[in-house]
């Protein structure tokens, strides 16, 4: 009796795991052509000429896998100047192209700012930030802050 007990036991073991394991799939990952997980990217780019009072376009292209990720649910760029975020101005961009999204604004004032393109996909959050200055001196003083930035950085790249 004791082993016929064990015998209907495993048998119900048996079929409770073959009625769940066909339930049980593994998620994998896309990938992309060099076999890493594809995730978004963001190339932000920012006008060649800034001047003060003038609008400019500001954009960015978002891909995945080297294709235009359309309708994102959130592009938008936040504006600021160097050291005062609570000074930001948040603009939200337009679609203008597949994958491709822009917006036009203006600076006031000279100095050394900050835009960061907020950027959703897909529950794929991206959040890139650029320095540029306006102004002939706060150009000067961006040349400044990125050669010194290089000049630190070359000297902790020795090697150990």
């Amino acid at each position: 009796m004791n082993k016929r007990l064990q015998r209907v036991m495993l048998w119900g073991f048996i079929l409770l795991w073959s009625a769940v394991l066909p339930g049980c799939t593994a998620k994998i990952a896309e990938t992309g052509e060099n076999g890493l997980r594809a995730h978004l990217t963001v190339d932000m780019h920012l006008p060649k000429q800034l001047e003060l009072n003038t609008k400019r376009d500001y954009s960015i292209e978002i891909l995945k896998n080297n294709e235009p990720q359309k309708n994102a649910e959130q592009a938008e760029f936040v504006f600021w100047p160097e050291g005062n975020k609570e000074a930001a101005i948040t603009l939200k961009a337009t679609e203008t192209a597949p994958g491709m999204y822009s917006v036009s604004h203006s600076i006031e004032k000279e100095g050394i700012y900050l835009v960061q393109s907020r950027v959703s996909v897909k529950n794929e959050k991206v959040y890139p930030i650029k320095r540029f200055a306006v102004g002939a001196t706060a150009v000067e003083q961006l040349i400044q802050m990125e050669s010194a930035k290089e000049s630190s950085e070359d000297s902790h790249s020795g090697h150990h």
